[in-house]
């Protein structure tokens, strides 16, 4: 005999899986992160909130001991949109919970429905004289029970045609999220400007941001985010530059020399290098004559 099966069944929409760009675009191991989730969040009690079986929402600690993963690819998936947190705290799926939102309505519906059906039959079958029908008893149908309400992460309340404006500190919130162009491919909100200034300077943050947008010009190369590239691997560029270079990389000019050679030197360079071409032997050109060998 088969065994029961104690987890249901999730659907996946296939389409939104393979062709969205919120889910397309992130690295395999946090797509693997983002479907763990969403398989505890469809056996949750309220489904597509991330909930322990009791109903209390996971904290972000909890969440990071029990997939073992790093904060960061909780950060990369709110990014993204398809992880949110509401005003109490709990992770959920925003998308979860407006399909169970509509499927629960139409429960509702179907439910209410059927019990109208049950209604008119009965009614019928009362207006039968006893003559036509004396042997039946007629017995009301059983009262059904109450069902527990669910509850939900959003009311079922009609949702208005247009939306309200936003409060002074929404504005101020979505302000602060802004990102602006600091260079051609390079983009930071001000606070993170602000902060790479604070830790490094603002000449040193404007030199690795030119670093940054002149990798991600000639790769092509694009990051979620421009600030978290600029601590993961542009700071370290950026100051091996100033251990080998000092301040930039070479330039390498050249200058003529008043014996007919030329002279390459690096401006920018802790140390100047002055290197003569046509006075040394191997260059073609007689070495120099003391002036008592000229007569």
């Amino acid at each position: 005999m088969a065994n029961k099966r104690i987890k249901s069944l999730m659907p996946i929409d296939t389409g939104e899986w393979l062709d969205s760009p919120r889910v397309n675009t992130l690295s395999y191991d946090v797509r693997g992160i983002w479907l763990t989730l969403l398989c505890y969040m469809w056996d949750s009690p309220t489904r597509g909130i991330m909930a322990h079986s009791n109903g209390k929402p996971y904290t972000k600690g909890q969440i990071l001991r029990e997939l073992q993963i790093d904060p960061i690819s909780l950060e990369i998936l709110i990014e993204s949109g398809l992880l949110a947190i509401d005003n109490n705290g709990a992770y959920h799926s925003p998308e979860m919970v407006r399909k169970e939102r509509i499927s629960s309505v139409r429960r509702n519906a179907g439910r209410k429905g059927g019990e109208i059906t049950k209604g008119k039959v009965f009614a019928v079958i009362q207006e039968i004289t006893p003559n036509q029908q004396a042997s039946v008893v007629v017995e009301p149908p059983p009262e059904s029970k109450q069902a527990t309400p669910i509850p939900q992460l959003f009311n079922n309340e009609e949702i208005p045609e247009m939306p309200p404006e936003l409060t002074p500190e929404q504005k101020a919130k979505a302000e602060k999220k802004r990102k602006y162009k600091y260079a051609e491919n390079v983009s930071l909100t001000r606070d993170e400007y602000a902060k790479l200034c604070e830790e490094h300077t603002e000449p040193a943050v404007k030199r690795m941001i030119e670093i940054l947008d002149n990798y991600k010009g000639q790769n092509g190369k694009r990051y979620r985010s421009d600030y978290r590239a600029i601590l993961n691997w542009v700071v370290n560029r950026y100051n091996d530059e100033q251990l080998r270079y000092g301040t930039r990389p070479p330039t390498i000019t050249t200058t003529a020399k008043p014996a007919g050679g030329i002279g390459a030197f690096a401006p920018n360079a802790t140390r100047a290098v002055q290197i003569t071409t046509g006075t040394s032997p191997q260059s073609g050109d007689a070495p120099a004559k003391d002036y008592s060998e000229r007569f």
